[in-house]
């Protein structure tokens, strides 16, 4: 049974870094884990894809075929995704890992926002997966960024219909205090409030407390995970999460 994780964010958050740290962990943990490269437009990986959506799409044949700029070469590509899905879906089968990491493109809107991109995660062939929604730690650290991340942290779980864990990246660039500031904002609406009103008058900081209420009673995310690719700190938290939701909290580790 092959578990698929899709890790996905705004751009600069350190989805591909967080991708290639989850694949190393699970292979010095002897697990069977596979990656696929779902950006078309990526130059260099810190991997070597199993499956490679620039197999099959090139962003540059693309724009000197229709004399388009890089844009909407990336746009054309994700609408044309749905027509390697199968070839893709051929190659993961005959992988077979347990564990799928899934990095979707730099640029996440191309993926999230796209009808191809909801309809290749639904027809992608993977019996359970898992939304990673990767927020950069110093970007945050501005509670009114915070809250921007979490709005669209909701709407992709809306739009995807999927499990959801919501990843502080970056914490090797965080000092302590603002992330324990950061944990304060998301446990305390009165907290978050207090800081939202120092930028905003009144009636702005009620009503962005209000969607925060609102977006926590409906669970659109969890608290998040802090962890920092680069050092690996709290990977292992990260992981134990993981397993909790793909696994049912089951034993997994083939040792």
């Amino acid at each position: 049974m092959v578990r698929a994780i899709i890790v996905t964010g705004l751009a600069g958050s350190g989805k591909t870094m967080l991708s290639y740290s989850l694949l190393e962990w699970y292979r010095n943990i002897k697990q069977d884990v596979a990656i696929l490269n779902l950006d078309p437009g990526v130059l260099n990986l810190p991997y070597k894809p199993d499956i490679d959506v620039r197999e099959f799409i090139n962003i540059w044949d693309l724009m000197e075929k229709h004399s388009i700029g890089p844009n909407s070469s990336l746009i054309l590509s994700m609408d044309l995704l749905l027509e390697y899905v199968e070839k893709m879906n051929s190659i993961i089968r005959s992988i077979n890992p347990k564990i799928l990491i899934v990095d979707t493109p730099g640029q996440m809107e191309v993926f999230a926002y796209r009808l191809s991109g909801k309809f290749f995660v639904d027809l992608l062939d993977a019996e359970e997966k898992l939304l990673l929604f990767v927020i950069d730690g110093v970007f945050a650290s501005d509670a009114r960024n915070l809250i921007s991340n979490l709005l669209v942290c909701a709407s992709v779980k809306l739009r995807f219909e999927l499990p959801l864990l919501l990843v502080l990246n970056k914490l090797d660039l965080l000092p302590e205090d603002k992330e324990k500031r950061l944990q304060k904002w998301l446990r305390s609406s009165k907290r978050l409030y207090e800081e939202l009103a120092s930028h905003y008058n009144d009636d702005e900081a009620m009503y962005l407390v209000k969607m925060f209420r609102l977006m926590k009673s409906y669970h659109l995310f969890t608290n998040y995970i802090p962890v920092s690719a680069v050092t690996l700190d709290n990977m292992d938290l990260l992981i134990q999460a993981i397993s909790r939701v793909l696994f049912r909290g089951d034993e997994y580790l083939e040792l």
